[in-house]
């Protein structure tokens, strides 16, 4: 009986206007800049107060503001109060979109954020290159090192997807020797392992085949397309004799190396095929590279029922 004299005297003190409710959201700024918010309104939804972070680093943000209907405005603040960004943004329910942009500055960066289970904030923080382990059991930052360029600078990071602790990133490279070489490479790693996860694990084996055939038409129709780029004499000069030529633009079957270079953006994933045919750098500019994009709605149906990736 006391306690509950207690409490009620609390929410008097109070008012109920001001008990809070919270609401976790990950997403991005400007489309490849992770972040976790948290966000906290009134019971009459008006004033807002919350932090954010940017993933890559941790340092929370500030955030006050108020919400009107479902337009929302809010103030980032550093250390000493000063206004350094302001969000104009639109409250979907599930989700917030909208704009940041700089105190008196015209340009705008966009932002979305999706609704999250606030337990995911676990590994909302991206771990440093050391930290992330290749499927070959060495760590991102060892392979960064090894595309380093002449003075040592590693290829910069970049963010397709930090969500849900699955985060897929890649990386741009080049070597000039005697002829540029270029690429971009994939990985996708579970957070709560730091261990990157191998696609073709995650597959209900029974469902590979459906998947691979779904492939094979995918890659028929991309080369028989690029086959118009070039006269058939050309082709022929490349390969080097005309039933090599005929043979390599006719696909037999998906090997599971497919699979190895891959990542998840926007709802969607995608399977790339660099250097399709393995030109020499001479002719390199005839391969092809194929991105073959499947909306992860439709993905999940191949995944087996304990796929990390299913969540």
């Amino acid at each position: 009986m006391k306690n509950k004299t207690l409490l009620l005297i609390f929410f008097m003190v109070i008012g109920y206007s001001d008990i809070l409710k919270s609401q976790s959201y990950e997403g991005y700024i400007a489309d490849n800049l992770p972040v976790w918010f948290e966000l906290y309104a009134g019971a009459a939804g008006t004033s807002l107060n919350g932090t954010y972070f940017y993933k890559r680093n941790g340092a929370n943000i500030s955030l006050s503001g108020s919400g009107n209907g479902k337009n929302i405005i809010l103030d980032e603040k550093n250390k000493e109060g000063l206004i350094t960004g302001i969000f104009t943004c639109v409250n979907f329910e599930d989700s917030i979109t909208g704009n940041w942009s700089k105190p008196n500055s015209s340009k705008l960066l966009t932002v979305k954020l999706y609704k999250v289970n606030p337990s995911f904030k676990t590994c909302a923080i991206i771990p440093g290159a050391d930290k992330l382990i290749l499927i070959q059991g060495n760590t991102l930052n060892n392979e960064l090192k090894e595309y380093a360029d002449d003075a040592g600078k590693a290829p910069k990071l970049r963010y397709n997807f930090a969500e849900k602790c699955i985060l897929s990133l890649y990386f741009e490279w080049e070597t000039l020797g005697a002829y540029l070489s270029t690429g971009t490479i994939h990985h996708t790693f579970n957070l709560n392992s730091n261990k990157e996860i191998a696609l073709i694990k995650e597959f209900d084996p029974t469902k590979i085949p459906q998947l691979k055939n779904k492939i094979k038409i995918r890659i028929q129709k991309e080369l028989d397309t690029a086959r118009s780029n070039y006269k058939a004499e050309e082709w022929v000069d490349a390969f080097g004799d005309r039933k090599t030529y005929e043979d390599s633009f006719r696909v037999t079957e998906v090997k599971e190396s497919v699979f190895d270079n891959y990542y998840i953006r926007n709802g969607f994933i995608y399977i790339q095929i660099d250097d399709y045919f393995g030109f020499p750098h001479v002719i390199q500019d005839m391969d092809l590279t194929i991105v073959i994009e499947i909306p992860y709605s439709e993905f999940e149906l191949y995944l087996n029922n304990e796929s990390v990736l299913r969540k």
